[in-house]
C-alpha cells in the first residue's frame, strides 16, 4: 500500500509533541509547528539558531553521549530524558525527552528530538510505558518530500541541500517514539496498520493485523461521527476531525476512552485510507474524577466544620441538663427512665459528631512515627464481621515506617476490614498486604496525580460480589450507601483520614470477583522513636476551685451547675484575658484556682492555646484543662506538649467531668 505517513506530515504537525532535528553541530534544520507554538519563535527565527540556544549545553552533551553510547553497544540509539528547555520569553520548561540518532551511510548525522511538556496534566509521560526500540513500521515511498528545513547548515557546499535521514527512516523513528496509538485502516474498514504502542492497547499482535476490522475495536455508532465529518462535502485532501472522546474495545472487549484525531487521505482525487492518532484519556480521566471527588470533599468538610462546633456547645447544654435533671428525679422512676433514653440519643448523636469531625476542616492528624505492620494486626481482629471470615496477611519484610495517627489509621483499617467481611456473607478469605513502592511505580500503577517520594502500600482484598461499575467512582461521597441502613459516612471518613496523611486511595473491583482497596502512604524510613514512661506524682484529696473560660453561655451555665453538684467553687470568664485577670486576683488573694477548664477556640479572643501559656508564665503549676469537640486537633490528642494536664471533650457529661477533675485534682499533676 502507498505509506499514509508521507502523506502531508500528518504526524510532525498533528502530534501535540514538539518535533525539532539538528544535526551534529547542533545547527537546528526542522522543527514543526507544536515546536514553534511552544518556544515562542516564528519559522524564520530558527533560521539563525542553534540547539543550545534553547537547550543548556550540559544538556545537549549529555543527550548526544546517552544516543552515541547505545548506538554503538547495537542499540537503536533512542533516550529518554527529562530536559529544561528555555522558550522566547527565557522561561524553562520542563519536557519529557525522547531524542533518536539519525544516521546516513553508518555514519551520525543529526538528532531527533520529540518533547511533551510534563506539566500538562493529561499527558503523564514519566508514567508510561517506554515504546520498544525493535518497533516495526510499513515502507515509506521515496518520493515522499522530506520535512521543511527552517535553516540550511551553512557549512554545505552549493547545491541541492543534504538530506538528514533516509524518509523511511524519519518516520520509522517517529513513529516508534510516539506515544500515543496510530493506524490506519483503508475504505473496507481493514487495519493496514497500527504502532506498537497501538497494539499494546488494543491486545493484538502485529500478524493479527491483517483479520482486524476497524468495526472490532470501533463501535459502528461512532464510526458513523467519523465518516461523516470525514466524507462531508466537498471532500477536502488531508481533512482532519477531532473527536475529544472515542470508545475503543480492547481484544478483551474492555471500553477505553480515547482522544482521536482523524485524517483522511486522498489518492489520485479518491478517498484512500483513514490515518487515526488516538491518545488514552484514563489518566486523565480519573485524575479529573479524583480533583471532583477532591472538591465535593471539600464542600462538605467545610460544611462539617461549621457545624461541628455549633453541635457541641448545643449537645453539651442538652446532655448537661438532662445529668442535672437526672439528679433531681432520682425518686421518680418513670421520669429518670426517660431522662436515660433521652442521654442515650445523645450519646448516638455525640459518635455521629465524631464522625463529622474527622473529615471537618478542623479536625487534624496527630501523626508520629509508627509501624505499618504493627498498626495492621493490631487493628484487623477488631474488624472482621461475619462467619467464617478469615484474614491472611502479606507483608514484606523491613517495611518502611509511616507516620501516621494511630487512632485514626486504625478507623481505616477497620473499617475497609468490616466493609470486606461484610462483603463475604457466607464467609471467605480477607487478605491484607503491605509493601514499600518507589514514587514512580505508584504514580505508574495508580494513575494518580501522586507527589514525589516514597509510599507504604497497604491492599485490603476480599472475594465478594464485588462493586458494580456505576457504584464505583461514587463509593467515597458523603452519604452515598448501597445498604439500607448505611450512612454513607464510613469511606467518606477513610478518604478523609488518607487525605489528611498525605496518602492516597483507590478501589478497584470486578463484579463477582471480589474488590481491592488500595492505600498509600508516604514513608517516613526515621526508626520509631522509644517512648518514655509517665510517672504521676502522689495523690492528695480534697474537692476545690474550678475557672471555667468559654464564649457560649449554654456551656457557662451548664458546666457551673454540674460543678456546683459536684462541690467546687466556680468562677467564669468568656475569653482568655478575662480568664488570666481572674486568675491573677485568685492568686494574689490566697485563694488559687486547682484548675482551670479552657475552651480551645474563642470567636474574637484569646482561646485556650494562648491562654495556657500565659497561665503558665504566672504559674508553672497551674492545671490547664483543654476543652474542644475537636478531639483529634493536636492540642487534644498531645495536649501535655502544649502544656494543659488534662482534656474534656465536648459534648460532656458530668460523670466524664467529674472524673476527669477528680483525676488531676486527686493525683495533683
Amino acid at each position: 500500500m502507498d505509506d499514509i505517513l508521507g502523506e502531508g506530515l500528518f504526524i510532525d504537525e498533528d502530534t501535540m509533541e514538539m518535533i525539532l532535528i539538528f544535526d551534529m553541530d547542533g545547527t537546528i534544520t526542522y522543527v514543526n509547528e507544536r515546536g514553534v507554538e511552544v518556544m515562542g519563535y516564528f519559522e524564520d527565527e530558527f533560521l539563525d539558531m542553534n540547539i543550545t540556544d534553547i537547550l543548556p549545553p550540559d544538556q545537549v552533551e549529555k543527550i548526544k553521549q546517552e544516543i552515541l553510547s547505545k548506538y554503538n553497544n547495537g542499540d537503536k540509539g533512542v533516550a529518554h530524558q527529562e530536559a529544561k528547555f528555555i522558550d522566547r520569553n527565557l522561561k524553562m520548561l520542563s519536557m519529557e525527552v525522547s531524542a533518536s540518532l539519525i544516521t546516513k551511510d553508518n555514519t551520525a548525522s543529526g538528532i531527533r528530538i520529540i518533547a511533551r511538556d510534563v506539566e500538562e496534566p493529561e499527558k503523564g509521560i514519566a508514567e508510561e510505558p517506554e515504546p520498544k526500540p525493535d518497533i516495526s513500521a510499513p515502507k515509506v515511498p521515496r518520493d515522499i518530500p522530506e520535512p521543511r528545513p527552517v535553516k540550511e547548515t551553512g557549512k554545505s557546499e552549493p547545491g541541492p541541500r543534504k538530506k538528514i535521514a533516509e524518509p523511511g527512516d524519519k518516520y520509522r523513528l517517529v513513529t516508534e517514539a510516539v506515544r500515543d496509538m496510530l493506524l490506519t485502516f483503508d475504505m473496507s474498514g481493514r487495519i493496514t496498520y497500527m504502532n506498537e504502542r497501538g497494539r499494546e492497547m488494543i491486545g493484538y499482535s502485529e500478524e493479527e493485523l491483517p483479520n482486524i476490522n476497524i468495526t472490532d475495536i470501533l463501535s459502528p455508532e461512532q464510526l458513523g461521527i467519523l465518516k461523516k465529518q470525514l466524507f462531508r462535502k466537498p471532500i477536502a485532501r488531508n481533512r482532519k476531525v477531532l473527536i475529544p472522546e472515542a470508545r475503543f474495545a480492547n481484544r478483551r472487549l474492555k471500553q477505553m476512552s480515547l482522544e482521536v484525531t482523524a485524517s483522511l487521505i486522498m489518492k489520485r482525487g479518491t478517498p484512500s485510507e483513514v490515518v487515526i492518532l488516538a491518545r488514552d484519556l484514563t489518566r486523565r480521566k480519573k485524575m479529573e474524577k479524583e480533583l471532583l471527588k477532591s472538591q465535593k470533599f471539600e464542600s462538605f468538610a467545610t460544611l462539617a466544620s461549621g457545624l461541628v462546633d455549633d453541635l457541641n456547645n448545643s449537645l453539651t447544654g442538652i446532655m448537661g441538663n438532662i445529668d442535672l435533671a437526672q439528679m433531681d428525679s432520682a425518686s421518680d422512676g418513670r421520669v429518670s427512665e426517660r431522662l436515660a433514653y433521652a442521654k442515650e440519643g445523645c450519646t448516638n448523636l455525640k459518635h455521629l459528631i465524631r464522625q463529622f469531625i474527622i473529615f471537618s476542616k478542623g479536625g487534624t492528624a496527630n501523626r508520629e512515627i509508627g509501624s505499618i505492620e504493627e498498626l495492621i494486626k493490631d487493628s484487623v481482629p477488631r474488624g472482621i464481621t461475619g462467619p467464617n471470615v478469615v484474614s491472611d496477611f502479606f507483608i514484606e519484610t523491613d517495611l518502611w515506617t509511616v507516620a501516621y495517627d494511630k487512632a485514626q489509621m486504625k478507623e481505616v483499617i477497620n473499617n475497609l476490614i468490616f466493609n470486606a467481611g461484610e462483603a463475604m456473607p457466607s464467609g471467605g478469605q480477607i487478605k491484607i498486604y503491605a509493601e514499600n513502592i518507589t514514587g514512580a511505580v505508584a504514580r505508574k500503577e495508580a494513575g494518580l496525580p501522586m507527589e514525589e517520594g516514597d509510599y507504604v502500600k497497604i491492599s485490603v482484598q476480599d472475594r465478594g460480589a464485588g462493586i458494580r461499575e456505576e457504584h464505583l467512582g461514587r463509593i467515597f461521597d458523603p452519604y452515598f450507601s448501597t445498604k439500607k441502613k448505611g450512612r454513607g459516612l464510613g469511606l467518606t471518613i477513610v478518604y478523609s483520614i488518607i487525605k489528611k496523611h498525605y496518602g492516597y486511595i483507590y478501589a478497584d473491583s470486578k463484579p463477582g470477583a471480589g474488590a481491592t482497596f488500595y492505600i498509600y502512604l508516604p514513608a517516613s524510613k526515621k526508626e520509631i522513636p522509644r517512648k518514655e514512661e509517665t510517672k504521676l506524682a502522689k495523690p492528695f484529696l480534697h474537692k476545690g476551685k474550678i475557672l471555667i473560660m468559654d464564649d457560649e453561655d449554654i456551656i457557662i451555665d451548664v458546666a457551673g451547675q454540674m460543678l456546683s453538684q459536684l462541690g467546687y467553687d466556680v468562677e467564669f470568664s468568656k475569653n482568655g484575658t478575662q480568664a488570666i485577670d481572674i486568675y491573677k486576683k485568685a492568686m494574689k488573694s490566697g485563694k488559687p484556682f486547682d484548675a482551670v477548664i479552657l475552651d480551645l477556640y474563642v470567636e474574637g479572643g484569646m482561646g485556650g492555646k494562648e491562654s495556657v501559656k500565659e497561665l503558665l508564665r504566672l504559674d508553672p503549676d497551674v492545671k490547664g484543662i483543654v476543652s474542644s469537640g475537636y478531639a483529634n486537633d493536636p492540642e487534644m490528642t498531645d495536649f501535655k506538649k502544649h502544656g494543659f494536664v488534662g482534656i474534656v471533650e465536648k459534648p460532656y457529661s458530668i460523670q466524664e467531668l467529674s472524673r476527669t477533675l477528680e483525676d488531676i485534682i486527686k493525683s495533683g499533676k
